[in-house]
């Protein structure tokens, strides 16, 4: 896909345009809008280049002068919060005015994410449409942003605030309405909500690109985005290159058609980002950056069913959106608060994916200024819509009103996991948010725990809540001497733990992603070159994070003759690497596995390896001094004789994993 030059179509635009041009207002500013209080709020527009443009808003006057683009802005001085309706006015020198009526100041709340937040309340429970339907919210102010795709950064959408009203509320996002509308309760002052989301979204779109900065892990991504993203500095010096060699080519068309002689292949365009709501551009552009640099106190997301499988790369994606859409705001202590996934059935191929990503959401907890909504208990393993919106929007907003309005005594999250102790046959699990205690929803032990021991094979385990502390003792009959533990740990899962302010407790994995002695799995999900590339559906699986032995989540060579064979791992870029675990399926003749690491891709150095007793399931692990390492190799010198129907020259790896520090 190809999209026009920007400066072309501006420069027509100025052609045509008539000579005088009006001020004007973005339509985030309309009748009935909040703007922020205690900050300064910027007010911008357009109007004729060169001349003075004067704001007045509550006995406030500011004044700017156009640029030669024509856009100005202006910041009022910070204000209390205020639901006295008050006019909004701006006006050119000499020129036209404009009022916006029935202004109030008070908190404004940016909401985005994918269909579970864009869920209207005419599509939720029945409960939520009453309340919803059963009064107005005078201090209540909702704007929905239309859904529009660009892969340049827009100046406006197409949009008005309205009040909330029976009326109007049931077409709006059900977890931003009823956030908003526990913040006006519990402050009791005017609260806008401006909701920008798109169902099926993923992550990607949704990136300002300025979020990428001091994230290392991204940079490869970051890199790629910026020459590919029409309007980035990188990409139009690719096009200028791009145009240089075109019009080359076009004088070496023209002689040779003169010479009736061949013509030469045209230099190809560069590549363009694919631009959707469920690609790497476009939401940004268009739904977010319109609304820079409104004033604004935080954000709320709901977002990841589209990107399940991604594992702790979801963290670093949630990172860059977080630190992009901070800076652009300028706000860079705005709050985040997001929707920890509900429980869903994907399906039984990608057991294990869900997990993942609830742990990738938790793990964000450790970006400054973030809170997250736990929904094990309301979700519906059925339904990726679970209904019950109300109860999320309420517990987004005990995170925003014990942490951002500093209101005492309020439980803003459920039981989440501290730490964990062995004790003889049994595991000893401390939980922090619970400041009176555990609980279960249905008065029994707790459900969904499971232990395992060095093998890694977990089995069901009861669970004891002791007394008065935050501790939960597991243990199973199947394993006599437990190393590790895990909760609600499969996709479906509704566990009953709790906390006893009602608030569910969230899933966790003792020696995931981060194993307590060696660290995190660096390989994980990270990409892999075969020596000799099996072409039936087992060139994958090597670092998926699933030990299953199957088609998919298992690895194998092809079956060329010919040994040895490799496959290489790159981390992405040098990290300090001090073990790798490595294990074969139950079938097949793979027999000596070689481990060997580089820095370069070229010189490898080998730290160990391990032999294998034919069609046996078996894995090991080899620990060594850390040492910097960005390509890991597994070679395969040798094989056993036939051992069953599979071909002796495939060589099988359940898995790879390489542990250093977690960054």
């Amino acid at each position: 896909m190809t999209f026009p030059r920007r400066p072309l179509i501006l420069a027509l635009l100025a052609v045509l345009a008539p000579a005088r041009a009006e001020v004007r207002l973005p339509h985030v500013f309309t009748n009935g809008a909040v703007l922020q209080r205690d900050r300064a709020v910027p007010v911008w527009g357009h109007a004729e280049p060169g001349k003075k443009v004067v704001v007045k808003f509550g006995g406030q006057e500011k004044s700017a002068e156009t640029g030669g683009d024509g856009t100005w802005r202006v910041d009022l001085d910070p204000m209390p919060a205020s639901a006295e309706g008050r006019t909004l006015e701006a006006s050119e020198e000499g020129g036209n005015k404009l009022e916006i009526h029935d202004v109030l100041v008070g908190e404004v709340w940016l909401a985005s994410g994918q269909s579970n937040m864009e869920w209207n309340i005419g599509a939720s429970r029945a409960e939520d449409q009453e309340i919803a339907k059963s009064a107005p919210v005078p201090l209540l102010r909702l704007l929905t942003v239309p859904k529009r795709l660009s892969p340049y950064r827009l100046d406006d959408f197409e949009g008005q605030w309205q009040q909330a009203t029976p009326e109007t509320a049931p077409g709006f996002s059900a977890v931003a309405y009823f956030f908003g509308r526990r913040l006006t309760e519990e402050l009791g002052i005017p609260v806008g909500m401006i909701h920008s989301s798109w169902g099926g979204s993923r992550i990607e779109p949704w990136l300002a690109d300025e979020g990428f900065k001091d994230i290392p892990d991204l940079q490869e991504m970051r890199e790629f985005r910026q020459k590919r993203t029409p309007g980035s500095d990188e990409f139009n010096q690719i096009m200028q290159r791009h145009l240089g060699a075109t019009r080359a080519w076009v004088d070496a068309a023209e002689r040779a058609l003169h010479d009736h002689r061949p013509i030469p292949g045209q230099p190809a365009a560069p590549p363009v980002l694919p631009v959707g709501h469920n690609q790497a551009i476009g939401t940004y552009q268009a739904m977010i950056h319109p609304l820079v640099p409104y004033g604004l106190r935080g954000f709320i997301w709901y977002q990841g069913e589209s990107n399940v499988g991604e594992g702790m790369l979801y963290t670093l994606k949630m990172q860059a959106l977080i630190q992009g859409w901070r800076e652009k705001f300028a706000s860079p202590e705005a709050p985040f608060l997001y929707v920890q996934l509900a429980p869903y059935n994907y399906g039984g191929n990608r057991e294990g994916a869900l997990q993942a990503l609830w742990t990738a959401q938790e793990r964000a907890l450790k970006i400054p200024r973030t809170g997250m909504a736990v929904t094990l208990d309301i979700g519906n393993p059925g339904d990726i819509h679970p209904r019950n919106k109300s109860e999320v929007g309420r517990r987004l907003s005990l995170w925003a009103l014990a942490d951002t309005y500093g209101k005492p005594d309020i439980v803003k999250s459920g039981p989440l996991f501290e730490k964990f102790e062995v004790a003889g046959d049994s595991i000893r699990v401390r939980f922090g948010h619970t400041p009176t205690g555990l609980a279960t929803r249905d008065g029994k032990p707790p459900s969904d725990f499971e232990v395992a021991g060095p093998d890694w094979s977990f089995k069901p385990a009861t669970a004891e809540i002791v007394g008065n502390e935050p501790v939960v003792v597991v243990r199973s009959e199947e394993v006599k001497s437990p190393t590790m533990v895990r909760f609600a740990w499969h996709q479906t899962a509704q566990p009953n733990l709790m906390n006893r302010e009602g608030l569910p407790a969230a899933a966790f994995h003792s020696h995931w992603p981060d194993d307590p002695e060696l660290g995190r799995n660096v390989a994980f999900q990270r990409p892999f070159t075969s020596s000799d590339p099996n072409t039936a559906g087992w060139n994958t699986g090597l670092t998926d994070g699933s030990w299953n032995d199957a088609a998919g989540t298992c690895f194998a060579t092809g079956f060329a003759n010919g040994f040895p064979k490799h496959v290489t791992i790159d981390l992405g870029r040098a990290r300090d690497v001090r073990a790798v675990r490595f294990g074969v399926p139950g079938f097949g003749a793979t027999k000596t596995v070689t481990i060997s690491i580089s820095g370069d891709g070229k010189e490898f150095q080998e730290i160990g390896k391990h032999e294998f007793a034919g069609k046996t399931r078996s894995s090991t692990e080899i620990r060594f001094d850390q040492r910097p390492a960005r390509f890991v190799r597994a070679t395969f010198p040798d094989h056993h004789e036939k051992q069953d129907q599979y071909n002796e020259n495939h060589a099988f790896l359940s898995e790879l994993e390489v542990y250093g520090p977690a960054d």
